[in-house]
């Protein structure tokens, strides 16, 4: 790539970067976010828009609920008996696109100061907690150790501990309560979950 991609340096797009990383939808030439939180469903949505007219963009619905305001976009309907929640799955068909996230992710290591953070707000709120207790907890989960340790070499300038759950075959990454409160303040311009 000649220049960088505004995944890695407009923190709007880091956002969106993150939260793939977090709930990503990926196929061959095909790019997209699974998720039941309508809200980043919409996010995610907005930002292939930036990208591509309407008609490009494809919604398949796992379940009953078609609540979304998605009228332009060519829509699947998936009737699911297991899930509770209806699971929106939105994607483009871009083999570019699928090189530019591949890419983009691979090397977040180059994301600027501010974009940093708008990519961890979107980590956060695609696999991501924070308790509401007296003990405060702050943890994003990640599917392979691989992942989870690019991300801790990110956070350097914070106390982050990394566990592994055997039987979830989880890795999480728990934030102490040291520097907890500076992170979040960092993440809550950006994140959904956070404001």
């Amino acid at each position: 790539m000649g220049s960088l991609s505004s995944l890695l340096v407009n923190p709007k797009d880091s956002y969106i970067l993150g939260l793939w990383g977090a709930d990503r939808y990926l196929r061959t030439s095909s790019i997209g976010l699974s998720n039941t939180n309508k809200v980043l469903v919409k996010r995610f949505s907005e930002f292939l828009l930036t990208r591509f007219p309407s008609h490009r963009l494809r919604l398949r619905i796992y379940g009953s609920d078609d609540s979304l305001e998605f009228s332009d976009f060519r829509k699947s309907y998936c009737k699911v008996s297991k899930n509770k929640l209806t699971a929106f799955h939105i994607y483009v068909n871009c083999r570019s696109l699928v090189r530019e996230f591949l890419w983009s992710l691979e090397n977040r290591n180059l994301l600027n100061k501010e974009s940093l953070f708008s990519y961890f707000a979107g980590r956060f709120d695609g696999d991501g907690s924070v308790s509401t207790g007296t003990r405060k907890f702050f943890r994003i989960v990640y599917g392979n150790v691989d992942d989870v340790r690019k991300d801790l070499n990110l956070l350097k300038d914070y106390a982050v501990s990394l566990y592994r759950y055997k039987k979830a075959n989880t890795y999480c990454l728990y934030f102490s309560e040291k520097t907890l409160e500076n992170f979040i303040d960092k993440l809550k311009p950006y994140s959904l979950k956070l404001q």
